[in-house]
């Protein structure tokens, strides 16, 4: 890590972290999941979803990482999204919730 101590020194810049804690996963899950369902896009999102989670670092780590920077700078916390969405597990716990939400929707119908 001497490396990026180094640009850390010579940007003056604090590199942000790539952990999230398991209460911040519950919060974006509950939060993700609720706007999917109030919008009523569960099928598209359960379709995509499932095929993205087999190469969910890779995806996480090719498309968010690069955009994290920008989104921090517009109020997006994209660091920890990234950190989110790198983990299989998470994106199976949010599409089990969407799959949840989407039965509890059409149980009341």
């Amino acid at each position: 890590m001497p490396f990026l101590k180094k640009v850390k020194d010579f940007f003056g810049f604090q590199m942000p972290s790539m952990e999230i804690s398991p209460e911040r996963e519950n919060e974006i899950i509950e939060k993700f999941a609720g706007f999917v369902s109030k919008i009523g896009m569960e099928w598209p999102v359960l379709l995509m979803g499932w095929g993205y989670v087999p190469v969910a670092t890779i995806m996480a780590q090719t498309t968010l990482l690069p955009l994290a920077p920008l989104l921090e700078a517009v109020g997006i916390r994209g660091f920890e999204y990234t950190a989110f969405f790198e983990k299989k597990d998470n994106v199976k716990r949010l599409l089990e919730r969407i799959e949840e939400l989407r039965q509890q929707r059409e149980g009341k119908g």
